[in-house]
């Protein structure tokens, strides 16, 4: 019987090998650099951005109850603090392997949480973007029939710890992604990158990054987007 059970475990893992191999020749060479770029838009930080895993259809099924939620924000929009945004999916299960499980904690709850990525914790000290499965679909864009006849799991769903000041720039990213994600073809390049920054989200994004309002005049006017007398005007500006 231990024999039985160990062949099957074998065969299970070199199935899931022969599917990561199956996705990995049918996606662009440089997915990884993809991915990244895709992350960012939702202010990730290679270094210090923390992705939450959970099996799909659980996120934040256990969540918090009304008065603790309103708690939460008013606390976040008051001293800052940081939110959750499901920013994809996979349905490779090696990925259960890789992450940090959860300390036991309330805001922890959810039947569905297995874990975390975070660089501070990887024992190869590898940042979440280069462990995440190639498989990984941004959100809105349609996961593809036949890589989830050859994972054949549930899936589960990545969420990004960015900072509450995001929370308000959501619905537009969430907008664009939904726009581009009816055409997007998952396997092929993704160039809708490209659409969303020049829809203008990208300076949503690097105002978080920044910060100081006039960090983000220097940086546009770096880059030519406005001219010196456009730099002194808006800088003499109260609500630049």
């Amino acid at each position: 019987m231990p024999d039985n059970k160990k062949k099957r475990k074998g065969q299970a893992a070199s199935a899931i090998v022969e599917a990561e191999r199956i996705v990995s020749s049918q996606v662009p060479l440089d997915r990884r650099d993809e991915i990244l770029e895709y992350l960012k838009l939702f202010g990730y930080k290679p270094d210090r951005t923390i992705v939450q895993v959970h099996i799909a259809g659980f996120f934040n099924k256990r969540g918090t109850t009304g008065r603790q939620a309103e708690k939460r924000q008013a606390t976040a929009k008051r001293y800052g603090g940081t939110t959750f945004v499901v920013v994809g999916r996979t349905h490779d299960p090696s990925i259960m392997d890789l992450v940090n499980k959860p300390k036991k904690k309330p805001e922890q709850s959810s039947p569905g949480y297995i874990g975390y990525l975070w660089k501070n914790k990887d024992p190869e000290n590898r940042e979440p973007h280069e462990v995440i499965p190639l498989d990984f679909t941004p959100v809105h864009l349609t996961y593809p029939q036949d890589w989830k006849n050859i994972f054949a799991t549930k899936g589960f769903m990545l969420a990004l710890h960015v900072p509450a000041s995001f929370a308000k720039h959501k619905n537009k990213l969430t907008r664009a992604l939904y726009r581009v994600g009816k055409q997007a073809d998952v396997k092929q390049k993704w160039n809708f990158l490209d659409e969303i920054r020049s829809s203008g989200f990208e300076q949503v994004t690097q105002q978080q990054a920044i910060g100081d309002p006039f960090n983000i005049l220097k940086v546009r006017l770096a880059k030519g987007e406005i001219s010196q007398e456009e730099y002194e005007r808006l800088r003499q500006t109260p609500t630049a």
